[in-house]
């Protein structure tokens, strides 16, 4: 018999892809208990034809160890977790769902970046100590003020940037893999990336998790940022040097921080990220929307379908 195993995941059920997997006639189970290291999906997928797969580790240990899988597909859009690589000389199948949550995201880096700009968490913070008063929050631009700086111009920041406009934000973004007219198209100054950190007033980042972008922001990139520039990350957590990133707010040279992403996840309860008034934490919670989660389940679980079926997915990377 054909089967899915879902790996891991958080949702409150599995009814959504049961529907449709086992709709079609195929067998869907759910390892047990959820896998978190390559050890656990190697012991527990053994009877697998395809995963579908959260948070656990496809490497080519695991796709190595169970041959009988051909076919992987991430609930999610970045695949950091998957060895695609070793997929490719495999011969497996690897999708993801490139497009579900670009509003939700969007919407979570806009509301970072308008209540950092507006100082609202640091006013909030002091009022909760019994403290009041703008002043020592000053200057407070105005968006018209400002340039947005988009490190990465996929669909997610395109979106931020449609949304920025209506702000009234001065647009830039850097993306070595787009010609110049996406940029024209969408309004946006196309910047290289020095100059993208030193002119941005507030720099978001949206790119994917790959080599080239480990600790992307480090050290040296802080820097070269503008005294006072905000920086927002819901892209994932280890593009950031989140030591250099503490550093940097220590020192000033930053006016504050939205982070939804970090290294280690959850942040570990020492985190002095944890003790400034000037930085907004959310837990990896930017995707977040009942419609999203919908749409993600349901666009993972066509996918797999879509290969048990005979069909290439439409998301395969691999």
């Amino acid at each position: 018999m054909i089967q899915v195993i879902v790996t891991d995941y958080e949702f409150p059920s599995l009814d959504i892809e049961r529907g449709i997997i086992e709709g079609a006639g195929f067998t869907l189970a759910e390892a047990s208990p959820h896998c978190r290291t390559e050890d656990d999906v190697i012991r527990s997928c053994g009877g697998a034809d395809v995963l579908l797969v959260q948070w656990a580790p496809v490497t080519r240990r695991v796709l190595e160890a169970l041959p009988r899988v051909r076919c992987i597909v991430r609930y999610g859009v970045g695949v950091n977790n998957f060895d695609l690589d070793a997929a490719k000389d495999l011969g497996v199948t690897a999708a993801n769902v490139p497009d579900f949550c670009v509003d939700e995201v969007s919407d979570h880096a806009m509301a970072m970046i308008l209540s950092l700009v507006r100082r609202i968490p640091q006013d909030h913070n002091q009022i909760v100590r019994g403290e009041w008063g703008i002043t020592r929050f000053r200057p407070i631009p105005a968006p018209a003020d400002l340039t947005l700086g988009l490190v990465s111009f996929g669909k997610i920041a395109r979106r931020v940037a449609e949304k920025a406009a209506v702000f009234g934000f001065g647009l830039a973004a850097w993306d070595p893999y787009l010609p110049a007219g996406a940029f024209d198209q969408a309004g946006v100054k196309k910047l290289e990336f020095d100059e993208l950190i030193a002119t941005s007033d507030i720099i978001s980042l949206h790119c994917p998790l790959v080599t080239e972008t480990q600790k992307l922001i480090n050290a040296d990139v802080f820097a070269r940022m503008k005294d006072g520039a905000i920086l927002i990350n819901t892209s994932r957590g280890p593009v950031v040097d989140e030591a250099a990133l503490i550093d940097a707010l220590r020192g000033g040279r930053l006016k504050g921080a939205g982070l939804d992403v970090f290294e280690a996840e959850p942040l570990p309860g020492g985190s002095p990220l944890r003790g400034f008034d000037n930085v907004i934490l959310t837990s990896h919670a930017a995707s977040a929307s009942e419609r999203a989660v919908s749409v993600l389940r349901t666009k993972a679980a066509g996918a797999a379908l879509d290969f048990l079926q005979g069909r290439r997915p439409v998301s395969a990377l691999v």
